[in-house]
Parts: structure tokens; C-alpha cells; sequence
């Protein structure tokens, strides 16, 4: 288990959650630490 692709992905899902309480531009961050993590996966 890779733990920053587990701390980035938890940070992603708090940004979806304020993207649906507070405002769509949080998904922006979400959609970055997603692509982040597919780089750090497939690297290996």
C-alpha cells in the first residue's frame, strides 16, 4: 500500500465533498491529486 497515494486520494475525496457543499472549483484540486496519483501508480 502506497500511503501518499492513500493521503492524496482522501484529500481528493474531501475536495469532492466541498465541491458539492461549498463550490464546483474544488473539483479542480480533486481532478489534479487524481492525475497525481495515476502518475505514482503507473511509475511503479
Amino acid at each position: 500500500m502506497n500511503k501518499i497515494v492513500v493521503f492524496n486520494s482522501l484529500i481528493a475525496l474531501t475536495f469532492v465533498y466541498l465541491a458539492f457543499r461549498i463550490d464546483w472549483l474544488f473539483l479542480i484540486g480533486a481532478v489534479v491529486l487524481m492525475i497525481v496519483n495515476q502518475r505514482i501508480l503507473l511509475k511503479k
